[in-house]
C-alpha cells in the first residue's frame, strides 16, 4: 500500500487556514466595532450640537451656567421621557436584551433590541443625564462581533475571545484608550491570560481605535500639565487611597442596592422622567453634574473651582448618577467614576497644601481618579491603563498611582467583606 505524500502536509494546511480565518474575522470584528463607535459618538456629537449649540455641549466647553437655566430641566427630563418610553416598549414587545458578558459566554445578542437600546444611552448621555455612556459601545461592538464570528465556524474558545475584545474595543474606540480597551476584554470579561487572547484583543482594539478618530479625535480626552512627583505626593497617594476605596464601595454598594429595587412596567415611565427631571433642576444651579462627567472631571484635573464646591460636586454626582441608574436607567459609572475621584482628589490637594506643601494638585486629582475607578470596576489594571491614556500622563505617576491603588484595593476589599456581602453581584448598567 503506498503512503499518501499529501498527508504530512494536511495538518498544516488546515492550521494555517483556520489562523487566516481568525486573521480575516479579527480584522473585520475592528473594522466593525470602529464603524458601530462612529455611529454611536456622530449620534452623541449631533444631539449635543442641536441640543446645546456646541459640539460638545456647554458642560464641557467651561460654561459656568447654561442659558436659559431652566434648559436642563427641560432636556434632561425630556431625555427621561424619551428614555423610559423606548425602553418600556424595548422590554414589552422586544427580544430579551443580553449584557456584554452574556454576550461573551455565548449568549444571543439581538441586532435591532441592541441597536435601540444604545441609541437610548447615548440620547441620554447627549442630553445631560448624569450615567456613563461606555456601556453602549461595548454593548453594540459585542452585538456586531457576535454577529460577524458566527460567519466564520471557529471554534468557542477564539469566538468568546473575539466578542470580549469587540467590547474592548468599543470602549478603547469610544475614548481612544486602545490599551485599556485591551486590558478590559482580558482583565474583566475573560478573566484570564494568554498570548493568543492578547494578540487580538490588541489587533481589535487598535483596528477600531483608528477606524473611530475620526469623529472621536487622536488626542487624550483630559489635557493636564507637565507634572512632577515628590515626596509629598508619594506620602499624599498612600493616604488617599484607602479613602477612595472606601468611598468607591459605598458608591458600588448604593449602586447595587437601589438595582435591586429598578421600576418596572408602567411604573418605569412614571419614576424614570420625574428622576431625570429632579436631576435636571439640581444641574441647572451645578451644571458640572450633568453628563457622563467629564466636564466635572476636567474641573478637577484643572484645579478650577474651589475646593468645598468641589466636595459638593462629588458628592452630587454619586447621588445623581446613582439615582439615574436606580430608577431604570441603563448606563455606566466609568466617567462618572473618574469624576467623583477626581474632584475628590482636587479638593483632598487643597487640603494636604496645609499639612505638607510641594503635592501638585493635579497629580493627586489624577491619582485619586485611578484609585476610586480601580476600586469601582474592581479591574486595577484596567483602571490605571484607562486614567493613564485619559490624562496622557505616560509613566510620570505610576509609582504613586500604583500605591494609591493598592489601598483603595485593601481598604475596599475590606468594607465590601462587612457590606456587600448580603448583595448578589449584578450588572449595574442593568435591570
Amino acid at each position: 500500500m503506498t503512503a499518501d505524500p499529501l498527508a504530512p502536509t494536511r495538518p498544516h494546511r488546515r492550521a494555517v487556514l483556520a489562523l487566516f480565518k481568525l486573521g480575516l474575522a479579527t480584522l473585520i470584528v475592528g473594522l466593525a466595532t470602529g464603524l458601530a463607535v462612529l455611529l454611536l459618538v456622530w449620534i452623541v456629537h449631533s444631539i449635543e450640537h442641536l441640543v446645546w449649540g456646541h459640539d460638545e455641549g456647554p458642560f464641557l466647553d467651561g460654561l459656568p451656567l447654561p442659558s436659559p437655566w431652566w434648559l436642563p430641566v427641560v432636556t434632561v427630563g425630556g431625555a427621561g421621557v424619551v428614555a423610559a418610553l423606548g425602553w418600556y416598549l424595548l422590554r414589552r414587545f422586544g427580544r430579551t436584551l443580553a449584557t456584554v458578558e452574556q454576550g461573551v459566554d455565548g449568549v444571543r445578542m439581538p441586532w435591532w433590541e441592541t441597536l435601540a437600546d444604545t441609541v437610548i444611552q447615548v440620547t441620554s448621555v447627549a442630553l445631560g443625564a448624569s450615567i456613563g455612556k461606555e456601556v453602549a459601545p461595548r454593548e453594540l461592538s459585542a452585538m456586531a462581533g457576535s454577529k460577524i464570528v458566527g460567519w466564520f465556524g471557529l471554534d468557542p474558545r477564539w469566538r468568546r475571545i473575539l466578542i470580549a475584545s469587540a467590547a474592548g474595543a468599543g470602549l478603547a474606540a469610544v475614548y481612544n484608550v486602545p490599551l485599556a480597551g485591551a486590558l478590559f476584554a482580558i482583565e474583566i470579561l475573560l478573566a484570564q491570560f494568554s498570548v493568543g487572547g492578547a494578540v487580538v484583543a490588541l489587533a481589535v482594539s487598535a483596528i477600531a481605535t483608528f477606524v473611530a478618530r475620526p469623529l472621536v479625535g487622536d488626542g487624550s480626552l483630559y489635557q493636564v500639565p507637565a507634572l512632577e512627583v515628590n515626596a509629598s505626593l508619594v506620602v499624599a497617594a498612600v493616604l488617599i487611597g484607602p479613602l477612595m476605596g472606601w468611598g468607591a464601595t459605598s458608591f458600588a454598594t448604593v449602586t447595587k442596592a437601589l438595582g435591586r429595587f429598578r421600576p418596572k412596567g408602567w411604573k418605569l415611565l412614571v419614576v424614570l422622567p420625574l428622576t431625570f427631571a429632579a436631576v435636571g433642576l439640581l444641574g441647572a444651579f451645578f451644571p458640572l453634574i450633568l453628563g457622563n462627567g467629564r466636564a466635572l472631571a476636567t474641573a478637577g484635573f484643572d484645579l478650577s473651582q474651589p475646593a468645598l464646591l468641589l466636595l459638593l460636586l462629588a458628592l452630587l454626582k454619586y447621588v445623581a448618577t446613582t439615582i439615574s441608574l436606580g430608577s431604570g436607567a441603563i448606563g455606566g459609572t466609568l466617567q462618572p467614576s473618574v469624576a467623583i475621584g477626581a474632584a475628590l482628589g482636587a479638593a483632598a490637594a487643597a487640603g494636604w497644601a496645609f499639612v505638607w506643601p510641594g503635592a501638585d494638585g493635579t497629580a493627586l486629582a489624577i491619582i485619586a481618579a485611578a484609585a476610586f475607578l480601580a476600586s469601582n470596576m474592581r479591574a486595577p489594571f484596567t483602571a490605571i491603563a484607562l486614567i493613564i491614556e485619559f490624562t496622557d500622563t505616560g509613566f510620570t505617576l505610576l509609582l504613586p498611582i500604583f500605591l494609591a491603588v493598592a489601598g483603595s484595593l485593601a481598604a475596599s476589599r475590606l468594607s465590601s467583606r462587612a457590606s456587600l456581602r448580603r448583595f448578589t453581584p449584578i450588572d449595574p448598567a442593568r435591570p
